[in-house]
């Protein structure tokens, strides 16, 4: 496989079910695993491997390799079932790609399971490895462009590759929270300098006010109404009414930049250091926290372009 092979917008899994391949890559790391072939003993055990990494809620403790004997331990929390969804695609027939979904404990999930009988898909990303098999296969298919990037390639007795997909799921991840991390700081960066504004308007406002006799309701119960006010267009017009209701629109749009940040800093947890989690706590996804960072990025950018013009 060389890094332009594209994966199908569109596979029929097991079930007959169509699976929109665009769809699960924009919203979760849409893992690609691949099977030799059904008859092969060693594809099965990455598998049930995944079992003790997430895959279930309660995870048996250890797997202990059926070829050499050893163990391998359950990981404290890693984010496999958060950040990472499978799909398995194996040669068939069918009746044998179901056996090892039920025998490896995948037929409760949602991951879809591809039979790839005549090899179609698989001369299509470039891993057909012979007439009736497989080059097994971890890859990452990536959103937009659907362009599988290798993880692992092969597989054989206590060399499964899952610890090859757990490094890279963390690096990815790692990745993702970097550059939240990064927007936060930037974030943080302008609160200062956007309060300093702020407050320099509500003066003025004020003195206004108190010049022209003007009776007002307070600003906190004219803050809590322009909390439900969604629009842009119509925050624009109740801002450009007067002073007051400016820095009233300021003070929120910079309350709303605060929480985002908080929401933000409370879904890291791959950066700096480590991806463990308190038992209580679930990360979010990282399509989840991307979508995050976008909005943490728009309304950076209101507060940089409006702190510029006031």
């Amino acid at each position: 496989m060389n890094t332009t092979a594209v994966f199908p917008e569109v596979v029929v899994d097991l079930d007959g079910h169509s699976i929109n391949i665009k769809e699960l890559a924009k919203q979760h790391v849409l893992i690609l695993i691949t099977l030799k072939a059904g008859w092969c003993p060693v594809c099965p055990q990455l598998l049930r491997i995944l079992n003790i990494y997430g895959l279930q809620d309660n995870p048996p403790e250890t797997f202990q390799d059926p070829f050499n004997g050893s163990i391998i331990a359950q990981v404290p929390p890693e984010d496999l079932p958060t950040d990472a969804y499978f799909i398995i695609v194996c040669p068939g027939p069918a009746d044998e790609v179901r056996r090892i979904q039920e025998l490896c404990n995948f037929s409760k999930y949602s991951y879809p399971f591809i039979v790839d009988e005549n090899l179609s898909l698989a001369s299509q990303i470039e891993l057909r490895m012979s007439r009736t098999e497989i080059m097994p296969f971890i890859g990452h298919i990536y959103p937009e462009t659907r362009m599988v990037f290798p993880i692992n390639w092969g597989r054989g007795p206590g060399i499964y590759g899952h610890d090859k997909l757990l490094k890279y799921l963390y690096d990815y991840r790692f990745q993702v929270e970097n550059n939240a991390a990064k927007h936060v700081s930037e974030a943080k960066d302008l609160e200062a300098p956007f309060k300093k504004v702020t407050d320099t308007i509500l003066s003025i406002g004020s003195l206004e006010n108190r010049t022209l006799q003007k009776q007002i309701f307070p600003i906190e119960l004219f803050a809590q109404v322009f909390e439900h006010i969604e629009s842009k267009e119509m925050m624009k017009t109740v801002m450009a009414t007067c002073r007051q209701w400016r820095a009233i629109g300021f003070d929120l749009i910079a309350m709303r930049m605060r929480q985002t940040v908080s929401h933000v800093l409370e879904s890291l947890v791959a950066y700096p250091q480590t991806i463990r989690l308190p038992a209580d706590n679930k990360a979010i996804s990282v399509y989840e926290l991307g979508l995050l960072i976008k909005d943490l990025n728009i309304i950076t950018k209101i507060v940089r372009r409006l702190a510029a013009q006031a």
